[in-house]
């Protein structure tokens, strides 16, 4: 039997966060595309210890000619530094992984998740020699990465301004959606009912939302809000969110995971209006797919990379990042008929491409075959 390798140099986090989200999915939609396929899925990920006996089974009981491809993702630190510890305890064992894959001509894709590092006004650790340090980590490790893979995916191409990678070693992997479309809002109150889920934090530009919603809730309730946060964050910010808290329009929430269905399923449309700044623009929220998981049109700022998505999918509304600007879109997709229409183009996308298993097989096609040679491969 043919088999992928699905690699992650680092434990896998319990998937509450944008960040920990991405793998365990990618996960569970590889492991159901190699069951479609015919095909077995070799999971390796977490400490360099537990990789290491991983890879020592892998070395001697698989051949590697059977050996498809190997999918791996970087984490927000340097791969010599992904142990709990922060310790390099092992700092050869995954670049003797690349360099075998390499040596045995099994094609390498690695997903790049971010590119903090490459902006010295974003990025700052404990001082500026350690921040030097880091940077220099990150350099190498980018590097290597180049070196030995076939595709470097990002989540937009827009994140290539500053990678500068050929057109032939790059690709495009935004994150993904799962079908929850089942529980779309049933009972349609007077009122329309929007979602926020995420950080609370100014560069989010909830607090622009904020504002717009009290403007458009001024006399009468038009709109409510269902606020979804984490307890820490709203104390953090509790200074920027007091003159809102008590407004009757205003929901607030800290559930995560499964616990968010029952709160998506009263919403009429997800919020997602990251202030737009030059590491905006080339950012793709995971949250933008976790609202078409659901059926839900969008209201969007217009950060380069986030817009083009939307206005391409035609799933909602793009608004500049400002309050007068993110009331008119709020006002916009008020229009029943308007938001229908959205949500038609919402659910039509996720289920033709947005799907985390679509994800998948865009890696495979990327990595070992065109697309008409695989769905050919499935009719027989």
């Amino acid at each position: 039997m043919k088999k992928i390798i699905v690699y992650y140099p680092f434990p896998l986090k319990d998937g509450s966060s944008g960040s920990g989200v991405r793998p365990i999915k990618l996960l569970e939609a590889f492991s159901e595309f190699a069951r479609r396929s015919n095909l077995e899925c070799i999971e390796i990920f977490g400490t360099s210890k537990e990789r290491k006996e991983k890879l020592k089974r892998l070395y001697q009981m698989v051949n590697p000619k059977d050996i498809l491809f190997c999918y791996m993702e970087n984490q927000t630190i340097p791969i010599w530094l992904s142990d709990p510890s922060h310790i390099p305890m092992r700092p050869l064992l995954d670049y003797q992984f690349m360099r075998y894959l390499k040596k045995n001509h099994i094609p390498l894709g690695i997903f790049y998740r971010d590119i903090y590092w490459k902006f010295t006004d974003m990025y700052k650790v404990k001082n500026k020699l350690v921040t030097k340090i880091m940077i220099s980590l990150f350099h190498y490790e980018f590097k290597m990465f180049e070196h030995f893979a076939k595709k470097i995916f990002l989540p937009s191409i827009e994140m290539n301004k500053y990678l500068k990678l050929s057109q032939d070693k790059v690709d495009i992997s935004p994150p993904g959606g799962v079908d929850k479309v089942n529980m779309l809002k049933l009972n349609h109150d007077q009122n329309v009912t929007a979602i926020y889920v995420g950080g609370i934090h100014p560069r989010y530009g909830i607090y622009e939302v904020l504002e717009a919603l009290s403007n458009l809730n001024e006399s009468k309730t038009l709109i409510e809000l269902i606020l979804v946060c984490r307890k820490n964050e709203l104390q953090e910010n509790l200074y920027l969110m007091t003159p809102f808290l008590k407004r009757p329009w205003l929901k607030i929430h800290h559930e995560h995971g499964e616990k968010l269905d029952a709160l998506y399923g009263k919403a009429d449309f997800g919020i997602v209006t990251l202030q737009k700044n030059v590491y905006n623009d080339f950012a793709v929220p995971v949250k933008l797919f976790e609202y078409m998981s659901y059926g839900l049109p969008v209201v969007s700022s217009n950060c380069t990379a986030l817009q083009s998505i939307v206005k391409k999918d035609k799933i909602g509304y793009v608004t500049e990042d400002n309050v007068t600007s993110i009331e008119q879109g709020l006002m916009e997709i008020m229009n029943d008929k308007m938001r229908e229409l959205y949500r038609e183009n919402v659910i039509h996308v996720l289920h033709s491409k947005h799907l985390w298993l679509k994800r998948v097989e865009s890696i495979y096609h990327s990595l070992v075959e065109p697309a008409d040679d695989y769905n050919r491969n499935k009719e027989k």
